[in-house]
């Protein structure tokens, strides 16, 4: 560990007794470029090398970051940010000895690198759609993005092409860092293996299927009631494929994080109704958030599907019953050790702003107000009800078997049908499924999200809204919250949406996502939001 921290005439301040915090990511690191930073590990492992012109906090609240403030213009088009002058890249040979600040042309470059199709950035779809000259710039009609501004050195801005409320989060995300274009050119794809940012810590060794170490960037530009940020001299992540060793590492105090919940664990840190056994809440930080993420089954509700056009999931009466049917609390209690929360609300999940079950009251479970809907519907006890097909993945096996008997509860048959979860995506998005599970985990942290889901123009295949539901009503509202700046009276809008949505029922939701942490006692200031990002810098021992 000596020989990582202090190798290759680099040090850190104090090598005899260095704040190193070390974690495991089971899943593993192949790329480090921001670009493509889809997956946990590569988020967390990109939001400590890199920055964006905006963050967000433990409320999920947009912050300055590289920009040090903003404005917006009255039609909600254009976004002009003013850069602080003290936010440097990381050393590189290709940006000199002494590095050197970042401007408003790196933004113009580090945002056309993620629209450039030679990139294959996982991240267009954030500016896909949005942007003043983008259709003109991928189809090679132009060499530059009208949208993408440098007005000078510390002023950049961006033009869309129609208000886009959540935008602000939208650039938190890890495909609004800024890149330097010098070291991009320098390793060209490799730049992947070698990431240069402007982040509270940068690159010191990566051996790809061994660990990751990170160092302080001594020249970073945040600081802490006038100290300087990082607090830790070093981050040093292994890639222990199993969960079940990493914990054991953790218990062992070899590890001083631990950031999913296994199976294979679970039972010794909490007990069956989700609270944490005495004994971990003693010896460790154990820390349960909401998390954005909605469990929830689809219904097909494009009568084009059906060869009955009478079929009884085109009923939203019989959808309702369906939803009246399955206990939620039961799912989460038994099924999940307490690792959710039913999902007795709207598709919006726990933890978003604007969440609020009173307003957007959903379906509890009411058993006898499903058999009284489906004999309203014309199915007494399930009479004439043909069979269903709910396709899922094998690993929600126990869930979809609880789904399944309480509907034959109600008088239905149900047949599961297991498939990975590459064909069922297919097949969902093809517009071939009846009957599905799902989840959707926030991209970012506006109610639009989820509710883009139900907008008639995101239809699948093309769009997200694959139970093809449709409402001239819904449609109506989902274009007047993106009319709306005040985040109230956006969140107004969309419970209304909600509340319409579940009118129609064309989804069961099942429950809210909870996220674990476990942390040694040592340490403190790790921040967490419902996103789940992982924020390093302002962790320190106590």
């Amino acid at each position: 560990m000596l020989i990582l921290l202090t190798g290759c005439g680099k040090s850190v301040d104090n090598p005899q007794n260095p704040q190193v915090f070390r974690l495991n990511l089971p899943e593993g690191l192949n790329t480090l470029d921001p670009a493509t930073a889809r997956s946990r590990g590569r988020i967390w492992m990109t939001a400590q090398i890199f920055n964006g012109l905006v963050a967000l906090d433990s409320a999920l609240q947009v912050v300055p970051s590289i920009a040090k403030m903003w404005t917006i213009s009255p039609d909600g088009k254009t976004y002009t940010f003013t850069l602080r002058k003290d936010a440097y890249f990381h050393a590189h040979e290709a940006l000199g000895e002494k590095s050197r600040t970042v401007n408003a042309q790196d933004f113009v470059y580090s945002f056309t690198r993620i629209c450039n199709p030679q990139t294959a950035s996982t991240g267009f779809w954030v500016f896909n759609h949005k942007i003043a000259g983008l259709d003109a710039y991928r189809d090679n009609q132009v060499d530059a993005i009208e949208g993408f501004r440098a007005l000078n050195d510390s002023t950049f801005q961006i033009e869309l092409t129609q208000p886009f409320p959540a935008f602000l989060s939208l650039l938190a995300m890890p495909y609004g860092y800024v890149v330097p274009r010098e070291v991009v050119e320098f390793y060209g794809e490799d730049f992947q293996a070698h990431p240069i940012g402007t982040g509270p810590f940068q690159v010191f060794k990566w051996e790809e299927s061994n660990y990751l170490v990170l160092h302080k960037n001594p020249r970073y530009f945040e600081k802490a009631q006038g100290t300087p940020l990082p607090y830790l001299d070093a981050v040093v992540v292994t890639f222990i494929p199993s969960r079940l060793s990493a914990f054991i590492e953790f218990v062992q105090g070899n590890l001083d994080f631990i950031g999913d919940l296994d199976n294979s664990y679970k039972d010794e840190v909490l007990n069956p109704d989700g609270s944490v056994k005495p004994k971990m809440e003693t010896q460790y930080q154990v820390i349960l958030n909401p998390q954005l993420n909605t469990e929830y089954l689809g219904f097909q509700t494009d009568s084009s599907f059906y060869e009955d056009n009478n079929h009884p999931l085109l009923n939203p009466q019989v959808r309702k019953a369906l939803n009246y049917a399955i206990d939620r609390t039961q799912i989460v209690k038994f099924l999940l050790n307490g690792m959710g929360y039913p999902a007795n609300s709207g598709f919006v999940p726990n933890g978003m702003a604007g969440f609020d079950p009173e307003k957007v009251p959903g379906f509890a479970y009411r058993p006898d107000s499903a058999q009284y809907l489906l004999a309203a519907a014309g199915y007494p006890n399930g009479e004439n009800f043909p069979p269903l097909t709910l396709m899922a993945t094998p690993n929600y096996a126990t869930i979809m078997g609880f789904v399944q008997k309480s509907l034959e509860n109600i008088g239905l048959q149900v047949k599961i049908q297991n498939m990975q979860s590459g064909a069922l995506r297919k097949e969902i998005y093809g517009g071939r499924a009846q009957f599905w599970r799902a989840s959707w985990i926030a991209d970012y942290p506006d109610g639009e999200n989820y509710l883009s889901l139900f907008y008639t123009a995101n239809q699948a295949p093309s769009g997200p809204n694959t139970t093809h539901f449709s409402s001239k009503d819904f449609d109506a509202l989902y274009v007047k919250a993106l009319t709306i700046t005040d985040d109230s009276t956006r969140q107004a809008i969309y419970q209304e949406m909600d509340r319409l949505m579940l009118s129609e029922a064309p989804i069961i939701p099942l429950y809210y996502d909870r996220s674990f942490r476990m942390l040694q006692n040592e340490w403190t200031g790790l921040a967490s939001n419902p996103m789940n990002y992982l924020y390093l810098k302002r962790v320190r021992r106590k």
